[in-house]
């Protein structure tokens, strides 16, 4: 991801470009309300880092640390998103002042919402975005590509992506799709089965969910929009499936769920492990054991064959000259 870094870390990398080569872009999930372990994360080498804020305890300071350490820990190479807590704007600019390059605004259900969350992003005269005054200081951090302002390279590079899981999502899906300044829908499955009244799983066959999923990746292959969605390596035929789906933007881990699984995994393996050299174990000391007891029975019946044979002997009798 070389290619689409910014000048300096403080500043978002290029997220709309690098969508546009069409290339499979990898990222990892951080939910955890910690900068140590987006230290950790931002030297794993994903390309993004979908950074949950919808669902996880974070506030705006910790928010915009977790921005910046993904920036600069990853030397600008791993790009940070941002799923904001609702359609209110202030994470969106405390997201983008820190130097987000993605913005993930959950339960989109009308193109006005989604000309929000433009607007939230982009400046002038392509939206309403605020300019940071603290973020950028001038002769400091505020270096841009030759012939390009701070404001013209932030909208260049900030990708605003709609979030649709619901009913009437669907429904509007087009009008917020084909809206210029979208960059990328992701479809949010669980809580689209939720709104369907459908139980909770990523592979429901259900033709109603089917024809609602068909009909958001038909638009966005129609408007050309990226796909984004999730789907673990081991999840084998749900990954595939993603795959051919032509999920462009696929999270593909993420911290809860490597550190809880990889933490039971380890858990299960080392008993399992213990059991089985427990088990070796007691039958390398039953067999010295029986090693031992087949000794002494040798030493046993060698010390009753001579005493039989002792005992066996006939008796000398001295003869006189």
């Amino acid at each position: 991801m070389d290619q689409f870094k910014a000048l300096n870390p403080t500043q978002p990398s290029n997220f709309r470009a690098a969508i546009r080569t069409g290339n499979t872009l990898l990222g990892v999930g951080l939910s955890f309300p910690s900068l140590e372990v987006a230290r950790k994360i931002a030297l794993t080498g994903y390309d993004w880092c979908f950074i949950d804020a919808e669902h996880a305890p974070f506030t705006p300071v910790l928010l915009a640390g977790l921005v910046s350490t993904i920036n600069h820990y990853s030397s600008s190479k791993m790009i940070p998103v941002v799923r904001v807590p609702s359609h209110e704007p202030s994470f969106i600019s405390t997201a983008l002042d820190a130097g987000a390059a993605g913005i993930i605004v959950p339960h989109m259900e009308t193109r006005e919402q989604a000309q929000a969350l433009i607007n939230e992003c982009r400046f002038s005269p392509e939206g309403k975005r605020s300019y940071p005054p603290w973020s950028w200081i001038a002769g400091i951090n505020n270096e841009v590509p030759e012939g390009q302002t701070l404001q013209t390279a932030a909208n260049d590079s900030i990708a605003c992506i709609a979030q649709i899981e619901s009913v009437k999502g669907v429904e509007n899906a087009e009008d917020i799709i084909s809206l210029e300044g979208i960059d990328a829908v992701m479809i949010g499955i669980g809580d689209l089965r939720l709104d369907m009244n459908l139980p909770i799983k990523f592979d429901g066959e259900e033709p109603e969910y089917i024809a609602a999923l068909d009909k958001l990746e038909g638009l966005a292959r129609k408007y050309n929009k990226a796909l984004l969605g999730f789907a673990f390596p081991e999840m084998t035929a749900f990954f595939e499936d993603r795959i051919r789906r032509n999920y462009q933007l696929l999270m593909v881990a993420a911290d809860s769920y490597t550190m809880t699984y990889g933490l039971a995994m380890a858990n299960g393996q080392s008993r399992g492990r213990i059991a089985e050299i427990q088990a070796t174990m007691a039958k390398e000391k039953e067999g010295a054991a029986h090693q031992v007891n087949g000794h002494a029975d040798q030493q046993s019946n060698g010390i009753s064959n001579k005493v039989e044979k002792v005992e066996g002997e006939p008796e000398t009798v001295a003869v006189k000259a």
